[in-house]
């Protein structure tokens, strides 16, 4: 039986080949989500791109509510870089297909707003720094459309993995909460110790000696809602990721 990383090498190269040999878009899908639900944390899985290291810098927040929505923006630029690869393994590339422009306004407000997006079209050939932006090398005449597809295939695999972890339908989520610690409380309004609380606040302990561990509880000043105690998530600022 193949092992893991087997499986990954035989979906990987068979989708890449699909990619730059122009191939069905059905077919690439069905490689990219074949890898995306493969069994391995994004350090084994992604070879090119820093797939860890950009989930780790990207991701801010509190609460999972909060880190989710910025993995939703990461998911956002890498879909821009997606198109990138994927206009340069196209046999018929745009005509300007040799420069990224800074001034652009989606490359502006998705690619150059996260960590790790420059690094990412550098992989794909844009290694020339400008003045108004990157470019391939003047002495390349053609993109490296294997490597293209190599990087464009793990931009695809990540996007969907992110996406998967926001809608709560990834396979395995536990290697992205080994990572992002936020991720792994899913439902604080349930939390276990509220319902700790609860009980022992109506069976007569005074409102100074039960505390939630996870969260600050706040009583009603009036006794009769006493028994519909609402419970309200306060985030420190010592947990929070510097924005």
């Amino acid at each position: 039986m193949p092992s893991l990383s087997e499986d990954l090498q035989e979906v990987r190269s068979r989708a890449e080949v699909c990619l730059y040999s122009g191939g069905r878009v059905v077919e690439v899908r069905a490689g990219v989500m074949a890898m995306a639900n493969l069994s391995l944390p994004p350090c084994s899985k992604y070879r090119h791109i820093a797939a860890e290291t950009m989930v780790t810098e990207n991701s801010f927040g509190s609460n999972r509510k909060e880190t989710l929505a910025s993995l939703q923006r990461l998911s956002t630029a890498l879909n821009i870089l997606e198109k990138y690869g994927c206009n340069l393994t196209n046999p018929n590339r745009p005509k300007y297909w040799r420069t990224v422009k800074h001034n652009n306004p989606v490359f502006r407000a998705t690619v150059d707003a996260i960590q790790g997006g420059r690094a990412v079209l550098c992989l794909y050939g844009y290694s020339n720094q400008q003045a108004d932006g990157l470019s391939f090398p003047d002495d390349v005449t053609d993109p490296d459309v294997g490597r293209v597809a190599a990087v464009t295939l793990e931009v695809m695999s990540l996007r969907i993995e992110l996406e998967m972890l926001i809608k709560e339908t990834h396979p395995h989520p536990e290697f992205y909460e080994r990572i992002i610690p936020t991720l792994r409380h899913k439902d604080v309004g349930l939390n276990t110790d509220a319902v700790i609380f609860q009980s022992s606040s109506s069976s007569g302990h005074s409102k100074g000696q039960t505390k939630s561990l996870a969260f600050p509880l706040h009583h009603h000043s009036s006794r009769k809602s006493s028994h519909s105690l609402s419970i309200q998530v306060s985030s420190t600022s010592s947990n929070k990721h510097p924005g």
